[in-house]
């Protein structure tokens, strides 16, 4: 929090445009942080409907200040309902701040989690949703570059709320569609094997995502795995991934069909956003329910994610011991 230093008053209230404070009544509670930004819930005086408040200093983004020009851009484009809205922004001398529509119903994975069923069609409506998002995103020549769980949010808590695309930090807009693109960015886990390779990417590294996110929504673990981010890297760019019996037996062959489209290791080979949507999968997805296999997959990852990380925790501090408190690691960072 100590970057935010400069927004702050002595008795720890941030310091808002007056034109902000005119229109909005700010609360408290910070509802996410970020490494750049904490968001905050906003009211709008006039109305009394709630919005999500990105807070940047501008100290915090000195030297990156093209994410958020990036960001603003992209939010200024875009019109859709499976995308955050930007509706008002403000500046001031020591920060940005960004009002947006307010996704509240949480990350698509942690609300998965709290379902009484979930079925095989459950997840096909909600990667349509990603796609219809991601099509007319690649319609307005934006390529997002960092699609994963925590950047899919609900628009609110209700059983059939819109799940809405967030967070262009890392997005491009494309001059024309032979535009390539060089600079390594994205999450591991979601990255396309182009984007490591470094042989140029584009609007394609956004399908391979969507393929790693539907394969994780079916069956509650990821196509490629690795113990530590060099060997995961390795098994993405060999490009190699299975079913598993016991998990995918109950899974249409259509599902896993649209999958191996969207995980073709070729980029130029690898289906279109709209060409997904015309899939088949969509109207003959199953209602076999598959909550059991994808929650007991899902939290068992998670635990050994957990325990991979304690180890790599206690490997490292052995390193400081040793090298009289050098310390080099760098794993499990964003690109």
């Amino acid at each position: 929090m100590h970057k935010f230093f400069t927004l702050f008053k002595k008795d720890h209230e941030i310091i808002y445009p007056t034109e902000l404070e005119n229109s909005y009544k700010v609360l408290k509670k910070n509802i996410g942080v970020g490494s750049f930004a904490i968001v905050k819930e906003c009211i709008d005086k006039k109305t009394g409907e709630s919005y999500a408040l990105k807070i940047l200093t501008k100290k915090s983004i000195k030297g990156r200040e093209n994410l958020l020009d990036t960001e603003l851009d992209v939010l200024k484009k875009v019109d859709h309902p499976n995308i955050v809205k930007q509706k008002d922004i403000y500046e001031s001398k020591e920060g940005v701040f960004i009002v947006t529509e307010l996704a509240s119903g949480g990350e698509l994975f942690n609300q998965l989690l709290l379902k009484g069923s979930y079925t095989e069609r459950d997840a096909a409506n909600l990667v349509k949703q990603i796609l219809e998002g991601v099509a007319y995103l690649h319609d307005q020549e934006v390529v997002h570059r960092d699609l994963k769980p925590e950047n899919l949010l609900f628009k609110d808590k209700t059983e059939n709320a819109k799940l809405m695309i967030t967070d262009f930090g890392l997005s491009k807009i494309m001059k024309d569609d032979n535009d390539i693109l060089m600079t390594a960015c994205g999450t591991p886990g979601y990255v396309a094997p182009e984007i490591l390779l470094q042989t140029g990417h584009g609007k394609p590294v956004d399908i391979w995502s969507i393929g790693v996110i539907t394969y994780i929504l079916l069956c509650g673990y990821t196509p490629f795995w690795g113990e530590d981010q060099i060997t995961l890297f390795e098994n993405i760019k060999a490009g190699f991934y299975e079913y598993e019996e016991d998990y995918w037996s109950d899974i249409s062959d259509l599902a896993k069909d649209l999958i191996d489209r969207m995980l073709t290791f070729n980029p130029a080979q690898r289906i279109t956003a709209h060409q997904a949507l015309q899939h088949g999968w969509f109207k003959s997805a199953t209602n076999v329910d598959i909550l059991e296999n994808v929650k007991k997959n899902f939290s068992a990852r998670e635990t050994f994610k957990k325990a991979i990380h304690l180890v790599q925790g206690v490997n490292r501090m052995r390193k400081i011991i040793g090298n009289s408190g050098t310390e080099n690691s760098s794993e499990n960072e964003k690109l």
